[in-house]
């Protein structure tokens, strides 16, 4: 079957995921990291705006011609490739097929989409704040710039009304976006955010225990809409997380889309 073309970004800019096979850590050590990030500095045809090296997985935020960008990156899995196999005394691939990526469309998404990144290692709970960790481009947009261009910094920075203030405000805000990731790191991030609804719903209206809303349909269907509106998790999922019936998930999800539908036809 043949691959798809990968589609053209009107920004120029693009959003990048390269992962280990079988979902294997691939950046086992401090020495794997570096290596990753010191080929990604040396190659003068990747501009990159924000990158962050995981143990299983690899972020670029860049911009260039598509081609060129695609040509760059496997020479770069091919010299990483060869340094991990040898450091670690194996043979085969490395990377999970090949890379993943998606268009950024917008400054919107484009200043999201770098928020992201650099809390990929808060997400995943390695640290409390972006700027504890070492393998990301976050403190090079406080300090000075090593991998990222200085043309970058200055366009990524100019998009914040205060800075470099306004850019570290901006990453501690929450963010209820998706992104382009790994299908583990996905899950995780919805199961954290269908938590925090949970929790703040039941602290607002003084719930200290999770099977009074058996006892309460109505604020049981409220919390449920609320998860609905806000996550994508699947309704056995969310029935499960509320200890209530699959059912009671379905009737709201219902009643939503009905009121959805009711909406544009008022438009």
């Amino acid at each position: 079957m043949p691959r798809q073309a990968r589609e053209v970004s009107p920004s120029g800019y693009y959003h990048i995921m390269m992962r280990g096979i079988d979902k294997d850590f691939i950046y086992q050590s401090s020495n794997d990291k570096a290596y990753i990030v010191k080929l990604l500095k040396e190659d003068d045809k990747l501009d990159l705006a924000a990158y962050c090296v995981m143990d299983n997985h690899l972020h670029l935020v860049l911009q260039g011609e598509s081609m060129a960008l695609a040509q760059s990156l496997r020479k770069i899995n091919i010299k990483y490739a060869m340094h991990y196999n040898f450091v670690h005394d194996r043979v085969g691939h490395v990377f999970q097929n090949r890379y993943r990526s998606e268009i950024v469309a917008s400054d919107r998404y484009f200043t999201h989409l770098i928020r992201y990144v650099h809390n990929n290692p808060v997400k995943a709970g390695l640290v409390a704040e972006a700027r504890q960790y070492l393998w990301s481009s976050y403190s090079e947009y406080l300090a000075s710039e090593d991998v990222i261009s200085l043309q970058q910094k200055r366009f990524v920075l100019g998009l914040f009304a205060k800075g470099t203030e306004g850019f570290k405000a901006f990453h501690l805000e929450p963010d209820e976006h998706e992104y382009l990731d790994t299908a583990e790191d996905i899950g995780r991030n919805r199961q954290k955010r269908a938590q925090a609804i949970i929790d703040a719903f039941c602290i607002t209206r003084g719930i200290v225990d999770r099977s009074f809303l058996k006892r309460y349909p109505q604020q049981a269907e409220e919390l449920v809409a609320e998860l609905l509106r806000h996550t994508k998790l699947s309704h056995r999922t969310i029935a499960g997380l509320l200890e209530v019936s699959a059912n009671i998930v379905h009737q709201v999800s219902k009643t939503l889309a009905g009121e959805t539908n009711d909406a544009g036809k008022k438009q």
